[in-house]
């Protein structure tokens, strides 16, 4: 996990209490501070450490995610290492059914899960699930049909592929799966939601052009790295497309878009995600 000075501590210690009811508890915890955090935030961490065995990693100054992570993997006293968001919960039984899955199938290095997405109250919208197998994920990479927060991996399998690269804001994750599907590692995915993932319809606002930009260029290099088709070559520019548009427009874009997206996704009745 990593946090930093702008994080939610409500968040924070929803997450960490999230893993304390862990059916199958983790061994340790690797917290990257990025950066300076307040003093809740520490507050919680300090009431969280002994149950969590929590090792804090405390970074010089805010050097982004894809750095902080990769501090973190290398501070990781074990081979399979759970990714985890601060702001999300993972239900009971994430580890035990993830640890089984890749110790039950050893061609396995990268294990997600589907999600139920929640608005920053915790309000719950819709169901995100995704390819299971690993040839429909490699079929679908270019969607990025793996969510990141909800993975585990293999610690060396990863390291071994260069792990995050560090010049990326937002498509650190993305980039990592391309390399990984190059270098032979094999994908799953769980099909159940094992993770409650922060996201609403303002989610997809807050990124910028040149996020999306840096999203959609991701996409096409993986995708030409992998020898793709295209039309899945210029379908990850989808994206950008949509992030031209006037803001009222986004979401309603994003709505109708995600009819066509392999990523599929169910409505809850009642909710407006």
């Amino acid at each position: 996990m990593a946090t930093y000075g702008r994080d939610d501590v409500g968040h924070l210690e929803e997450a960490l209490e999230s893993l304390v009811r862990q059916t199958l508890k983790p061994s340790e915890v690797v917290l990257v501070e990025d950066g300076p955090i307040s003093a809740e935030a520490r507050l919680v961490v300090e009431r969280y450490r002994a149950v969590l065995n929590i090792k804090s990693v405390v970074m010089p100054g805010n050097v982004g995610l894809a750095t902080a992570l990769n501090e973190g993997l290398r501070q990781c006293a074990n081979e399979v290492v759970a990714r985890f968001d601060s702001d999300d919960i993972a239900v009971p039984e994430r580890f035990a059914r993830q640890l089984v899955a890749i110790e039950g199938d050893q061609s396995a290095d990268v294990v997600g899960c589907f999600a139920q997405e929640m608005d920053i109250a915790g309000k719950l919208g819709g169901m995100r699930s995704m390819p299971v197998g690993h040839e429909q994920i490699l079929e679908n990479l270019w969607a990025c049909p793996i969510i990141h927060p909800s993975v585990i991996y293999r610690r060396s399998r990863i390291l071994a592929v260069g792990a995050y690269r560090t010049d990326l804001r937002r498509s650190e994750d993305y980039d990592l799966w391309f390399r990984c599907a190059k270098a032979g590692l094999r994908f799953a995915n769980l099909p159940e939601a094992l993770i409650l993932h922060r996201f609403d319809q303002t989610s997809h606002l807050r990124h910028s052009f040149g996020d999306a930009f840096e999203r959609a260029m991701t996409g096409y290099r993986g995708a030409c790295l992998l020898g793709m088709p295209v039309w899945k070559r210029l379908a990850c520019f989808v994206p950008l497309l949509r992030a031209v548009l006037p803001t009222p427009l986004r979401h309603p874009a994003y709505r109708f878009l995600s009819r066509f997206d392999p990523r599929r996704k169910t409505p809850v009745k009642g909710a407006d995600i």
